[in-house]
This record gives structure tokens, C-alpha cells and sequence, in this order.
């Protein structure tokens, strides 16, 4: 204290003497500032003001229709005719309250009477429920997996092929509330997929005939050339045909996600055992190079065919697995390992996968001394959540095995641990086992998928065991935004192929749907 006032006295004879040597300058200079600040008429400080006020902050604005609607795309021009009562498509437009003005304010319209300004993006959905005729409007923040995000002149906010840049975007709005802000740089994919199995004629087609590990994933799009219904001797139900110069197709999508993740409904020990037929699989480990290959990051090992080899055949695919270049979940040699989750690091958040099997639990479970898959133990489940999260995961996805075979419908039991999985955290819940599609059902916003169907297997049981979905999952940080549902069909019982949605893949797209209005 005492240094710094001898250091103040030092300074302040300092100034007096300067003052004296350049009073009348100083006094003159001190005026001309005084003015300069205290001048409203200054053009330097009513820039300065002018440079200090922020510009209005904005953001994007996203078209939305039902969860189901086939439409994919708008034209902004389209987007302005509704606003306007311009569209032969169009009758309404819904919009939240605060956002309406600012919206108009920016596309430069004028509203007509049919649009609807209602108070919440959920009412924006309800609105989007009661008429196929209505548009809806809303932050792309506020958008959530229970609509249908639209692009705009083919550019998209979400899905693998995503505009990355704001200034790309077309429909962008005055923030008049309190959004919160849409990141591109947090935008990230997941691709899920269903039941994978690569014994039998996929084994027998890649490596007996010699096409190669990666034939399996080579596939592009396929057409149903014709459907036989309920074969009796487990021929083909249907007949496929390639569409020609589109090879490829699935390789790019499964690429183009940035996690892709499948059911591995199949030991792959050192040592396996080709089947023709049989429900009992042995994977070559040679094909888990063609999985690898195709772009997908991790597998899910918590089926009812996963001790199919025994323990031995459980820790050997675990490996193999690994050598490959993929990861596994859901699976191990004890029930620590079993249990433990898988995590990724997408979007600047921690993504944990958890997987679980209720088929067949007492031959196929983890034991003392057994290795095997993780029980579906609901109190183990919600445990597992809950460590997760501790442990720093930012999502959380659990992936059951469970349900009935060949059936669309879901049973009581499923329903209640779906409930209970997203009351305990869980963001994310895929489903598989079934071996067809099921429904889709959103448990306060949180999607549950409960069978994505058949990606790889051979079994022609019906049409339906043929077809499934891939699952494109966009995520915006934690939070799941958007569901696009990628049919396919299993082409000559091996190879993977995708179908048009508005083609024949809107069969299987129709069956989810059906199936899901049991949750509406």
C-alpha cells in the first residue's frame, strides 16, 4: 500500500509540470474533446451508436408437415403461395404466435386470412394432424422426430445430405422470441439397420461362389418384379430385379450416416460352420470385413442366436469383431462386459448405445461362467441408463431384442419397458427380432422404433421377412430431430438392396404406419 501511494504522489508532480509547460494547450485540446463527446450533430459518434447496435439476430425457419406425409421437398415459391392463399395445395398455414410477424416481416408477404396463427409448434402439430392441407412453419430448433422437416429447392436442414452453412439456407426468419440456436456443426446421423445374418445363402453366395465379402453390400435399388403370397416350403414370397446403374446405393447411404449401427444376429467364432439352412448360425469371420467395409461402426450382439457357438463362440465374435474395425455391444464374457456401454463422441456430445435380449433369456444370457448376451432385467436397464448418463453420456440409446416373431403388433410387456427405458433417460430405443417392421411410437417426444425388420437374412417366410428399413436418425446435439425411413429388400436371399419409398418401399412404409396407429 505504502509503494503505491509514493508511486501516485510521483506521478501527480509529474502532471502538475506537465500541465504548466502545456497548459494552454492542454486546455484547449480538453475543450475541443468535451465537445466532440458531448455533440449530438458528431457524424463520428452517431456512427460509433449506430456500429454498437446489433443487428436482429436470425434464424432458420423449417416447413413441416405430418410425421407420415410423403412430401420430401417444397419450393420456397410454393412456401410463399400458402402464406399468401396462392396454393392449389395449400389451404392454411400454421405458425406459432411468436413467430409469426417476424416471419411475414422477413419473407416480405402478407399473410391471407386462412393462416393459422397458433400458440405453440405443438399446437403447430395438432394443427398438421387435423388437415393433409395445412403447411406448418417452425424454428429449426423447435423442430422435433414427431413431424416431417421438409427442404426447401432441395436443400435440407437435416439428413446425411445437409446444407452445412446457414447462408445456404433459404427460409430465414427474425428472431422474435427466445429460440434457441440451430448449429449445423451439431448436426450428426445415425443409420440404424435390423436383423443381419450371414450364414446360409449370403455365406453361400459370397464365399462358396466366390463374389466376395463386400457382394452382400454391393447392392443398389431393387423392384418387386412379383409377389407370392405365403409360401409354404420357404421359397421366395417375392422376386427382385436390380435397377441398373444404381450398384452402389446402399454403400453410400450406410457411408453417408455419421454412425451406422445393425443387429449382428450371429456368432462369428474362428472357427464356423456353414449352414444351408437350419436356424442355427455360424458366421464366417471373413464377412464381418464385407460389414465393415460397407461403412458400419458397431454391431449390436444381444439377440437369441448370439451362444449359438457357446462362450467360446461369444468371446471370439467380440474379437473378430474388433479386428474388423467395428465395435460391439451388448454382449461379453461376463455381465460387466455385457452390460457396458458403447460410446461415441458426434456432434460434441457422448453417445452411448446399450443392448438387451428377452428372447430365449435362460440359454442365451449372460451367466457365472457363461459368456452370452445381456438380460432385458428392467431394473438392470434402468440402472444401466442411469450409470450412463453419470458417467457423462450426453445420449443414450437402448437397443432391445424382444417381441414376437412375424408380427407387427407389440406385446404389453414391451410396451411397459419402453415406457420405462425413457422414463429412466433413455433418447433412443431401436428395436429388432420380429423379423418384419413394426410401429413407431413417440412416448413424451422420445421415439421408439419397436422392429426395424429383416437388413440381411435369409428367410423368405413371407414378403414381409424380405423387406425392412434402414432408419436415418438426425440428430441436433442430444436431441433426436428427425426419423427418415429407408426401405430395402433382401435381393435372391443375400444381397441388400434399397427400395423407392415412392415405389414399392411404400408398401413397407404403409405397414409401419398401419402399425403405428395403435400410439396415435
Amino acid at each position: 500500500m505504502a509503494e503505491r501511494a509514493s508511486k501516485w504522489a510521483y506521478a501527480r508532480v509529474v502532471n502538475v509540470i506537465r500541465a504548466v509547460i502545456t497548459g494552454v494547450l492542454l486546455v484547449a485540446l480538453s475543450a475541443s474533446v468535451v465537445v466532440a463527446q458531448e455533440s449530438p450533430a458528431s457524424p463520428t459518434a452517431s456512427a460509433e451508436n449506430e456500429a454498437a447496435t446489433p443487428p436482429a439476430p436470425l434464424v432458420p425457419f423449417v416447413p413441416v408437415r405430418r410425421f407420415w406425409s410423403s412430401w420430401r421437398d417444397i419450393p420456397l415459391d410454393e412456401v410463399v403461395a400458402a402464406i399468401e392463399g396462392r396454393s392449389d395445395e395449400f389451404k392454411r398455414v400454421a405458425v406459432a404466435t411468436d413467430d409469426a410477424d417476424a416471419l411475414w416481416s422477413s419473407l416480405g408477404v402478407q399473410p391471407a386470412s386462412g393462416t393459422k396463427v397458433v400458440a405453440t409448434v405443438q399446437a403447430v402439430k395438432q394443427a398438421l394432424n387435423r388437415s393433409r392441407r395445412t403447411l406448418g412453419l417452425v424454428p429449426a430448433a423447435r423442430v422435433h422426430a414427431g413431424l416431417r422437416a421438409l427442404s426447401v429447392d432441395g436443400q435440407g436442414l437435416f439428413g446425411s445430405e445437409r446444407v452445412t452453412d446457414l447462408a445456404e439456407w433459404p427460409l430465414m426468419g427474425v428472431d422474435a422470441g427466445d429460440h434457441k440456436p440451430f448449429d449445423p456443426e451439431r448436426v450428426w446421423t445415425l443409420l440404424a439397420g435390423g436383423d443381419v445374418m450371414l450364414d446360409r445363402e449370403p455365406h453361400r453366395q459370397s464365399l462358396i461362389q466366390d463374389k466376395g465379402v463386400d457382394y452382400v453390400w454391393d447392392g443398389g435399388y431393387a423392384e418387386i418384379a412379383s409377389r407370392t403370397c405365403c409360401t409354404a416350403d420357404g421359397g421366395p414370397a417375392i422376386t427382385t430385379e436390380r435397377v441398373p446403374g444404381t450398384k452402389g446405393a446402399v454403400r453410400e447411404l450406410l457411408s453417408s450416416a455419421d454412425l451406422a449401427v445393425v443387429n449382428h444376429e450371429a456368432p462369428a467364432p474362428n472357427r464356423s460352420t456353414y449352414h444351408p439352412s437350419g436356424l442355427t448360425f455360424s458366421v464366417d469371420p471373413r464377412m464381418l470385413e464385407g460389414v465393415a467395409d460397407a461403412g458400419i461402426d458397431a454391431v449390436s450382439l444381444a439377440n437369441n442366436h448370439i451362444r449359438n457357438n457357446g462362450s467360446t463362440g461369444v468371446t471370439q465374435t467380440v474379437l473378430n469383431v474388433r479386428k474388423s474395425g467395428m465395435r460391439s455391444f451388448g454382449a461379453g464374457i461376463d455381465d460387466e462386459r455385457a452390460r457396458q456401454p458403447l460410446c461415441f463422441e458426434q456432434g460434441g456430445k457422448q453417445v452411448c448405445f446399450l443392448g438387451y435380449n428377452e428372447v430365449d433369456a435362460a440359454s442365451t444370457s449372460v451367466r457365472p461362467g457363461r459368456a452370452g448376451a445381456a438380460e432385458l432385467i428392467t431394473a438392470e436397464v434402468k440402472a444401466d441408463i442411469k450409470a450412463a448418463r453419470a458417467d457423462g453420456a450426453d445420449v443414450v440409446i437402448v437397443w432391445p431384442h424382444w417381441g414376437a416373431e412375424y408380427v407387427t403388433t407389440t406385446e404389453a410387456k414391451q410396451r411397459r419397458w419402453a415406457r420405462e427405458m425413457v422414463a429412466a433417460g433413455a433418447d433412443l430405443v431401436l428395436g429388432n427380432h420380429s423379423h418384419v417392421v413394426g410401429p413407431i411410437q413417440f412416448i413424451g417426444g422420445t421415439p421408439v422404433l419397436y422392429s426395424l425388420g429383416n437388413l440381411v437374412f435369409d428367410l423368405p417366410r413371407f414378403e414381409s421377412t424380405e423387406e425392412g428399413v434402414l432408419a436415418e436418425i438426425t440428430f441436433h446435439g442430444s436431441r433426436p430431430m428427425q426419423i427418415e425411413l429407408h426401405p430395402t429388400v433382401v435381393h435372391e436371399r443375400a444381397q441388400l438392396n434399397l427400395l423407392a419409398r415412392d415405389g414399392d418401399g411404400a408398401v413397407v412404409v404403409e405397414r409401419m404406419r398401419q402399425a403405428s396407429k395403435a400410439f396415435e
